[in-house]
């Protein structure tokens, strides 16, 4: 009985550490524009929004088009707890298809990345 009420006690130990450390990196929440988002106007900027706070320094994203990288301000983090990763345009998108690469490192220096795409209406 011992045994078993040690063993359970391990278990549910293993899980709890699991748990955390799976959530101890920064999640993608949102992102303005969305995903597969079809825009009528161009944004002035790319945001997204994280479950934990970022080093801005340590941040960004490569915007594209058709393979073509297109030119971003530098990227800043905003928001409650530095959760929004901002990144200007420095000029209008053009009609066509985007590609967004980001990668964030969070205060607590996990990183993570990742890729979405939208589209500005012709």
């Amino acid at each position: 009985m011992i045994k078993k009420s040690l063993a359970m006690a391990a278990a549910i130990a293993a899980l709890a550490v699991a748990s955390t450390a799976a959530e101890a990196h920064p999640r993608l929440k949102s992102s303005n524009p969305a995903s597969h988002a079809t825009l009528k106007t161009s944004p002035n900027a790319i945001r997204l929004n994280f479950s934990e706070g970022l080093i801005a320094s340590f941040s960004g994203l490569t915007l594209t088009n058709g393979g073509r990288t297109v030119a971003t301000g530098a990227p800043t983090v905003s928001g409650r707890d530095n959760t929004s990763l901002v990144v200007p345009l420095r000029a209008p998108l053009k009609p066509g298809a985007y590609s967004v690469a980001w990668h964030a490192v969070s205060v607590d220096t996990h990183r993570v990345s990742g890729s979405y795409s939208f589209k500005i209406a012709r």
